[in-house]
């Protein structure tokens, strides 16, 4: 297959997952068919599940990729070196979102748990991958790219940054089994959410973008844990100090930049 071939792959690839993760993540919602994703997320046994209005920001989200696929099926970026170094990036991630989608929509218990959790690793990394790398190319995208595709990238980038370990907290519970309190894994998991986190947002150079999501998620986390049964007050203070370290990590490299 030729290159120009490849970035016609490349392009349609990215304009047919884009609005597939929207439509097979709403469908459940709209034809009562399946699980909703917060359907989903309340039947995990975990702790570190936001209330229920954090997981609004997946609109924005999806209406930017849509752009993002938009942009990057241009003809006049068919062959751009930015969009060649990241569209397989983003297309592999968001093929993987809308496999998430269908194993928490439609899978068995045991599949959506296992399956959601597996799929959203290799999702995480290619979003990173691209945001990255937009990140670092900033330079060369005009006003309305980085509207269009660096801001949905990195949204999309620093959610599943969170999304995957509020996949994988009902695994690691289950797998300590009676043995120990659920807190600890809970809060375990919350620990190492919180240093990728800051890991990725240094390495981005303090993304504000990227950081938000993040942010997002654990303010609501601590919503819920403060004001929501089972109330647990351990989780609600870890998430605001997540919080605070998450913001103040990005604040701080921009400020150094």
């Amino acid at each position: 297959m030729n290159s120009e071939n490849n970035d016609i792959l490349r392009q349609g690839l990215n304009i047919v997952a884009a609005p597939m993760m929207w439509i097979l993540s709403t469908l459940p919602q709209v034809t009562q068919w399946g699980r909703t994703a917060k359907e989903f997320s309340d039947a995990n046994n975990s702790l570190l599940v936001p209330y229920g209005i954090a997981f609004s920001i997946w609109l924005p989200i999806f209406i930017g990729c849509i752009g993002y696929a938009i942009v990057q099926g241009l003809k006049s970026n068919r062959s751009r070196a930015i969009f060649r170094q990241t569209g397989w990036w983003t297309a592999a991630g968001f093929l993987s979102v809308c496999i998430w989608a269908l194993f928490s929509g439609w899978g068995s218990p045991l599949l959506a748990r296992w399956g959601t959790a597996l799929i959203f690793i290799p999702a995480m990394l290619c979003l990173v991958k691209a945001m990255l790398i937009f990140t670092r190319e900033k330079a060369s995208l005009n006003k309305t790219e980085r509207l269009w595709v660096w801001l949905p990238i990195s949204l999309i980038a620093g959610w599943t940054s969170l999304a995957i370990f509020l996949n994988w907290t009902p695994i690691v519970v289950s797998g300590f089994g009676t043995s120990i309190q659920p807190i600890i894994p809970n809060v375990f998991m919350l620990s190492i959410a919180l240093i990728w986190a800051v890991f990725i947002t240094r390495r981005s150079g303090g993304n504000i973008a990227y950081a938000f999501p993040i942010v997002w998620g654990l303010a609501w986390l601590s919503f819920k844990a403060f004001t929501q049964p089972p109330q647990t007050e351990i989780i609600g203070l870890s998430a605001l100090i997540g919080v605070a370290i998450v913001a103040g990590a990005a604040l701080f490299k921009r400020s150094r930049a």
